[in-house]
């Protein structure tokens, strides 16, 4: 299998944009599979077109949660590849807001809510060697998520703490084993790990590829969660988007195999 980032903060060849968001291209020797769309500024499209990668080749669409830095790009790849299968947690439609008065619209929304054709809940197989999934609530352990400002609206149109309900995270099985690949990690990446290791037996991974949301812990609290990783065994570390400078240099300190997945780098799982 080879993934390829599209959309990220910071890219790695001239000719791409770089833009707050998040989207990556699957290629399986079964299907072509695109996961996130993507943020405001709509870099996709051009990124697509650099790389040389053609949305009409694409067959699944994963949704890994509701944020727009990760759903903008929904309706460019839609318009682009209409029969395209798209596959998102059940709740991907609630309305997201942020900062700490909760007035930022952050995501969300009636397109989202009724968009998605196969949802997930625990987890689906989309394609041979490819399980999308979420982690339930009673799984996660509430240190290592982190909700600091950000906020849903429930189905009683009370604004509460964002239960990342629809954060979907995806288990490949390649050619060097089992890769996990991570949207933005909102349900906690301690608990994603543990719940993948458990729910589908790995033992090792080769790869964590994505967002780990590392950039919302406070440094101080760094060793804690670098203990809770050593627990994992991980061959490599490509991190990117919400993971902060700070997170993967300490990820850099503790862990043989970092680096930065950014935008046109090209990884074999």
């Amino acid at each position: 299998m080879r993934l390829t980032v599209v959309v990220e903060n910071q890219t790695s060849k001239q000719g791409l944009y770089a833009e707050w968001g998040y989207s990556s291209w699957l290629q399986t020797p079964d299907t072509n599979l695109l996961f996130d769309t993507g943020g405001i500024l709509h870099t996709l499209e051009p990124n697509l077109r650099t790389l040389g990668l053609n949305p009409a080749k694409l067959e699944h669409l994963v949704l890994s949660h509701g944020h727009f830095d990760h759903t903008s790009g929904v309706i460019d790849v839609v318009r682009r590849c209409p029969s395209i299968k798209i596959w998102a947690a059940e709740s991907i439609g609630r309305l997201r807001l942020g900062d700490a008065d909760a007035k930022r619209l952050s995501g969300g929304g009636s397109l989202l809510a009724n968009l998605a054709a196969e949802t997930i809940n625990p987890w689906k197989t989309i394609a041979p060697g490819v399980t999308a999934f979420t982690v339930p609530s009673e799984m996660r352990d509430p240190r290592w998520v982190c909700t600091t400002e950000m906020f849903e609206v429930n189905d009683r149109g009370e604004t509460v703490p964002d239960t990342f309900a629809d954060d979907v995270s995806m288990v490949v099985e390649g050619i060097h084993g089992s890769s996990l690949l991570l949207g933005c990690a909102h349900a906690g990446l301690p608990n994603i790990l543990r719940y993948a290791s458990e729910t589908f037996g790995i033992r090792h991974f080769y790869t964590v590829l994505g967002g780990t949301h590392l950039s919302g812990v406070a440094p101080v609290d760094y060793p804690k969660w670098i203990e809770a990783l050593k627990a994992f065994s991980v061959e490599r570390w490509r991190c990117n988007h919400c993971t902060g400078f700070l997170a993967a240099a300490e990820l850099a300190r503790h862990f043989k195999d970092v680096d930065w997945a950014a935008a046109g780098t090209v990884h074999d799982l």
